[in-house]
């Protein structure tokens, strides 16, 4: 049953919950004890000092004792087994006078009594008498008598303390019954508010096997703002799997007809009649499906999951691929100047920003007049990214611009150095729902904008 509940995320808050509820019901309940039992003695305390007032106020001095009246006010000093007892002792701590209610104690002269006060000192507690079944609350007060107040007594005051031991157990009872009824209430309510709390998970659960029964394509329904990121990431990575799908099976059929044209050549061509030919036949072919191939394999490893992925540091990555290109163009000078902040990142694939860099940056290298200007920022949201390199090439021709990025456009049509890569970046950018343009740069040459 433990175990049921721990794999339940409801059953463990409810856990969780009670047991606090619990330890603070346990926590509120000796706290309320202790301070209704530290009430009563207050109260007892007052109540048994008023005594011992009524005690002074009767007693009168007999050498180096004192006499009280054999009948006092309060009839319970007067009654055997009252539960209210009076005694004075003197400074040595023999009891020198005790109300007729001790007279049931034989032995209460000699009783162990703790030891005379000084004056004006009160003391309050709780004594076991010999002989007696429950104890006795107990007042003591130090009084000086005399005129150099030469004479120490201490008066003392005992009361069965079985009735307030009644009353707080009394209180407990209901302390605890009604401390008991209002857990089970909060318990009740606390299961409905985890109810109604948990219930737009519930709502994710629902929507998500109704889009695996086939009933929608995405989450849909109305969530809290708190699993909005959530529902959100969820169908961003349901709409790149169906589009990684959809781009596989356009991958393959644009293979498929990429490759129709060269076979149809190879099929064609006669090594008898022309060996010579149909071998420069055989290899430009060769070399055109290679072409095609290694083309459509990028355009099938370019990932598309702009969603939950942690950002990437581009600054790095950039710095990299330039220092990369520096080496591979160590022949030709190219001054290459990078604007990027140290905070910008991209939130996607490191691969699918490494191949849009590489292919973007190798293009002006390979192309530009020896001069390069890489931009790359956020955008204003923090989530997107804008890449602008710009050089002092040629550039490209609005209709070069748009063969390169024509979709469906086969391998073999493609610009020589250029077709490949630039086909790829735009395959990516279109799989991060990005944009990509083309214009002229201030440098003179081509600038490609990328927003993502």
């Amino acid at each position: 049953m433990l175990a049921r509940l721990l794999h339940s995320l409801s059953g463990r808050l409810s856990l969780m919950a009670t047991l606090v509820l619990l330890v603070f019901l346990a926590v509120l309940s000796s706290v309320l004890e202790r301070a209704y039992r530290t009430s009563l003695d207050e109260a007892k305390a007052r109540e048994m000092q008023l005594h011992i007032y009524t005690l002074l106020a009767y007693a009168e001095p007999n050498g180096d004792s004192l006499e009280l009246p054999l009948i006092l006010p309060e009839q319970r000093f007067n009654q055997p087994d009252s539960g209210l007892i009076g005694a004075v002792m003197d400074s040595r701590g023999r009891v020198i006078w005790r109300s007729q209610s001790a007279l049931s104690m034989p032995n209460f002269s000699a009783m162990p009594l703790p030891l005379p006060l000084r004056q004006g000192q009160q003391v309050f507690a709780e004594v076991r008498l010999p002989d007696m079944p429950t104890p006795y609350s107990s007042f003591r007060q130090g009084i000086a008598w005399g005129l150099d107040n030469e004479r120490q007594f201490t008066f003392v005051v005992l009361e069965d303390a079985a009735p307030l031991h009644a009353q707080v157990s009394q209180f407990s009872s209901t302390l605890w019954r009604w401390l008991g009824l209002g857990s089970l209430a909060l318990i009740a309510v606390q299961l409905l508010v985890l109810r109604w709390g948990l219930a737009p998970l519930r709502s994710v659960a629902s929507a998500l096997k109704r889009m695996q029964q086939g009933g929608s394509d995405t989450l849909q329904g109305n969530f809290p703002r708190e699993l909005v990121p959530l529902t959100d990431n969820l169908n961003l990575l349901i709409e790149n799997e169906r589009r990684q799908r959809e781009k596989t099976r356009h991958t393959l059929a644009d293979l498929a007809h990429s490759l129709k044209t060269p076979l149809a050549v190879l099929k064609g061509m006669d090594p008898v009649a022309d060996p010579k030919g149909a071998q420069e036949v055989l290899a430009e072919q060769v070399k055109r499906m290679d072409s095609i191939i290694s083309y459509q394999l990028q355009r099938a490893v370019a990932s598309s999951p702009k969603s939950i992925l942690r950002g990437v540091a581009v600054q790095p990555l950039a710095e990299k691929i330039l220092s990369a290109l520096d080496k591979v163009y160590r022949d030709k000078t190219v001054d290459a100047e990078l604007l990027c902040g140290n905070d910008v990142l991209f939130y996607g694939d490191e691969g699918d920003l490494m191949e849009m860099l590489g292919n973007l940056l190798d293009n002006g290298y390979k192309y530009g007049g020896g001069k390069l200007l890489v931009e790359i920022a956020n955008t204003l949201d923090h989530r997107g990214l804008e890449i602008v390199v710009s050089d002092n090439g040629p550039g490209l021709t609005t209709a070069q611009w748009e063969q390169v990025i024509q979709r469906g456009v086969r391998a073999d049509q493609q610009q020589q150095g250029q077709g490949i890569g630039l086909a790829v970046v735009v395959d990516i950018v279109e799989s991060y729902h990005g944009k990509i343009g083309v214009g002229a740069s201030a440098l003179g040459g081509a600038e490609i904008k990328v927003t993502l």
